[in-house]
Formats: structure tokens, C-alpha cells, sequence
């Protein structure tokens, strides 16, 4: 289990990090956090910073690549920061190797010897003169043309590309992958073809972090509950304080049962964010190690607390 502090501007995060981290739900938070890390990376004056287990991450070390929800790419207008440009050097090798490229080659310093005759007849009244370019390997760019045998690219279609293109990538560095909502307009086979790549990159030795909704996805997992990220290591960063705090005696597995009921219930939140625990399936001491653990992440949690001893309604009443 790994640590990220990605301190922002405004706030500071914890997340669960792994070799697939999951940011669980659709939460504008979740993208906000996304472009921030994103920035890290990518921008060398970024004011984001970011800590894994305490240590600044050496960002020179890493490539990060983001496929939004919305992602685009135009197979029609390639530059030097398309992910396909790699893909025209392809074809240009390909094309400069064939015995007919040579033999275009030879047609085209022929044809250059009509640019003295052209230039008398039709440019020098006008005191203009041309001359045609070399037909070498890189205007050869300028001919290609790239389209989809699928015609028009849905979003699941785009992200495939995509990492099929990093598949095809030399990793130079180490490489986190960043995906939005892959489920967005997407059929269960070919969220199955994306997950298969990712785990194919995953296996590269690549990162991937991934906002979605979808529950069966294994990593490491993050939630956000009433605004704040909540995750397994962050609350084994809390245990200490929890066993100092707690009023009556517990052991780690009733932090790990109380533990385990807070994921297992935030994992249920709805879009609606609404939480909420059925009392009469925990156990008392439980409930109070999910009070402190819920006051220590700075989320309000309305328990009635009539029915319990004394000393805890006191405990309760000063916390």
C-alpha cells in the first residue's frame, strides 16, 4: 500500500495508491484532483506537489498520459504531440523502403528541371520565381491521410486507441496512465477489450489510476464522502489515534470490523451522496470506533445516543 499527498492549492489529499487505483464515482472532485496531478507532471512549473510516503516524487522520472471522459483525437491533423505521429513515422519508413519511393524520387528531379522553363514564361513579368520542394521523407507526412475503418469514433473507441497506441509506446520513463468514466456510451465487450489493455500496460510495469463507477475493477480503492476522500490506508493512518481515543477497550479486529463497515457502506453511497448505517446490525463498541473515525476525518455523523451507557453519552458529549 502506497501513500499520495497531492497537495493542491486549496486542500490536501491522501490517496490509496496502487498499481490500479480506482477513484470511485463520478465526483467533480475526483476530476478536479485528476487535472491537478495531471499538471504535476506535465508542467514544470506546476504548483501542485505531490508525496509518496513523505518523499517529493522526482516528476523527471515520470510520464503521465490523461484520457478524459471526453477525449478527442484527429486522425486528420496530426502534429508532433498527437499520439499518432508515431504512427506517420510508420508509414513513412515503410513508404521510403518500397523500390517505387526511388523511382519517385528520379521522376522528381526531372520534373524540377521544367522550374527555369516555368519561371520564364509565366512568373518573370512579374518579377516572381519558384521552385519546388525536395520530395523527401518528411513531406511525405503531407499525403497521408489516416481514418477509421469504424467511421466515426465513439468514446469507448477513442480510449481504446489510445492505449493501444501507448502499447506500441518505447517507455523511456515510468508512465501513469490517467482514465475517465471508460463506461461512458460503452458495451460490456468493449469495456472488456479496454480493462484487458490496461491490464497489458499494468503488467508493463505502467500505472493506472481511473475514475469510474464500475464496481468490479480491482485496485486500490478511493471514495469521496460528504467531500472528503476516504480510503483504507488513510484510515490505518488514523488507527493510533483511534485506540488512543476510544473510551473502552478494542482490539485491531474490532478496528478492523468497524474499518470494513465504513468502506463497505461508502462504497454503497449513491450519486445522491447519502450515508447512512443500519445501527442494528453493529455492534456498540463498533459504532463509537465509526464516530471517532468519522470525527477524525472531519465528517459529521448524526447518531442518537440515548440507549448507551453513561460514560459514553458523556464521552459523546465532550468529543
Amino acid at each position: 500500500m502506497k501513500l499520495w499527498h497531492v497537495e493542491m492549492m486549496d486542500e490536501i489529499v491522501t490517496l490509496d495508491i496502487g498499481r490500479i487505483t480506482i477513484l470511485k464515482g463520478s465526483h467533480k472532485k475526483w476530476f478536479r484532483i485528476a487535472r491537478r496531478i495531471q499538471d504535476f507532471f506535465s508542467n514544470r512549473t506546476s504548483e501542485v506537489k505531490i508525496y509518496e510516503d513523505g518523499h517529493l516524487i522526482n516528476k523527471s522520472d515520470w510520464e503521465c498520459f490523461m484520457i478524459p471522459y471526453n477525449e478527442s483525437i484527429h486522425l486528420d491533423k496530426i502534429n508532433s504531440k498527437s499520439p499518432l505521429q508515431f504512427i506517420h513515422e510508420k508509414i513513412v519508413d515503410s513508404l521510403v523502403s518500397s523500390p517505387q519511393y526511388e523511382a519517385i524520387l528520379e521522376e522528381w528531379e526531372i520534373l524540377k528541371e521544367e522550374e527555369e522553363v516555368i519561371n520564364k514564361m509565366i512568373l518573370e513579368k512579374f518579377d516572381l520565381q519558384f521552385e519546388l520542394k525536395e520530395f523527401d521523407a518528411p513531406y511525405l507526412k503531407d499525403f497521408i491521410v489516416l481514418s477509421s475503418k469504424k467511421g466515426m469514433l465513439t468514446p469507448i473507441d477513442i480510449k481504446i486507441l489510445a492505449l493501444k497506441l501507448l502499447l506500441e509506446k518505447e517507455l523511456m520513463k515510468r508512465l501513469l496512465i490517467i482514465v475517465e468514466l471508460p463506461e461512458l456510451y460503452a458495451e460490456e465487450h468493449e469495456l472488456g477489450e479496454l480493462l484487458f489493455l490496461l491490464n497489458q500496460l499494468v503488467n508493463r510495469g505502467c500505472m493506472v489510476m481511473m475514475i469510474t463507477n464500475i464496481d468490479d475493477i480491482k485496485g486500490r480503492r478511493n471514495w469521496i464522502l460528504k467531500g472528503e476522500v476516504v480510503n483504507e490506508a488513510k484510515l490505518e493512518m488514523l488507527k493510533p489515534k483511534v485506540f488512543n481515543t476510544v473510551p473502552l477497550p478494542i482490539d485491531n479486529e474490532d478496528f478492523l470490523i468497524a474499518k470494513d463497515t465504513l468502506l463497505s457502506s461508502v462504497d454503497k453511497v449513491s450519486l445522491e451522496r447519502i450515508f447512512s448505517l443500519d445501527l442494528r446490525d453493529i455492534h456498540n463498541k463498533h459504532i463509537v470506533i465509526l464516530y471517532i473515525i468519522l470525527k477524525l476525518l472531519g465528517i459529521e455523523w448524526k447518531v442518537d445516543f440515548t440507549a448507551f451507557p453513561a460514560n459514553l453519552r458523556k464521552f459523546f458529549a465532550g468529543y
